[in-house]
């Protein structure tokens, strides 16, 4: 039985609804302050947790109005500054569609040289990590960050363990990286988990928790409803929602890669 399933509460599907599209309108006003507030990066966030545990609520005018701004961006320089802005809102847009090409800034900058910029684009991918399929030019990405030793590869790493994707060519690709090059003890430690088959440190939960602290106090300060916006159903089990985060595999302290049941997998 799941934990709350005899709960009656409901999420109001209409409040959230129209919290995301004042978060977006607040997000596009403040879109060229420089140097970019954290603010942003929380509404970015936002959207982003919206379009993976409560996608019933999320305006389809909404995903409209972002697809229609992010091609804009796609059509930019790969090297723009202002492409950190769009992470988060390419992010919900794949939550949304299941389109990879809303990712392409993403996947571009997945081995980027510059820390701070190669950090925040991977934490924009924690929260859509358990959808994402590393193809052989993401893998490259991943393994060219394995061979730079100044580079911080435990949160991709992590992405890579809960991301789509045979377990046996994962735990390959782990033990070729663990012969082939030398690590920092984060990478390391990381690695030697996952091919004992054990959890290893989610240097991605303290991120993913700030994050959703924010959306939990903004949630609670939403206004009144916009009674013409409102639609059918007018809310979601609390209980289904919940089980969407406690299933998340990176809001927990530690991270797995996950084997078939019953099957030994060797390193």
């Amino acid at each position: 039985m799941a934990e709350f399933d005899a709960s009656s509460l409901s999420i109001n599907l209409d409040r959230i609804a129209s919290v995301c599209e004042e978060e977006w309108a607040a997000f596009l006003h403040d879109m060229d302050i420089e140097p970019i507030p954290d603010r942003q990066d929380f509404r970015g966030f936002l959207l982003n947790w919206v379009a993976v545990f409560a996608p019933e609520a999320f305006p389809p005018a909404l995903l409209d109005q972002m697809a229609d701004w992010m091609e804009n961006g796609l059509a930019g320089s790969r090297f723009e500054w202002r492409m950190v802005k769009r992470p988060y809102v390419g992010a919900t847009l794949f939550a949304l569609t299941g389109n990879t090409r809303w990712l392409r800034i993403h996947f571009n900058n997945f081995d980027n040289g510059g820390s701070q910029l190669r950090t925040f684009f991977h934490r924009t991918l924690a929260l859509i990590a358990p959808r994402l399929t590393f193809d052989q030019d993401l893998i490259d990405r991943l393994e060219a960050g394995l061979r730079n030793r100044y580079f911080v590869t435990s949160p991709p790493l992590a992405l890579y363990a809960v991301s789509q994707g045979d377990a046996h060519d994962k735990i390959a690709n782990l033990a070729a990286w663990k012969a082939d090059y030398p690590m920092n003890d984060a990478e390391a430690e990381t690695v030697d988990c996952f091919l004992n088959n054990q959890p290893a440190p989610n240097p991605l939960q303290s991120w993913l928790l700030r994050g959703s602290s924010y959306v939990a106090m903004r949630l609670a300060c939403q206004g009144g409803i916009r009674s013409e916006r409102v639609r059918l159903p007018l809310g979601i089990g609390f209980s289904e929602v919940w089980e969407r985060l406690q299933g998340h595999p990176l809001m927990s302290g530690y991270v797995s890669l996950e084997r078939p049941s019953g099957k030994e997998i060797p390193a």
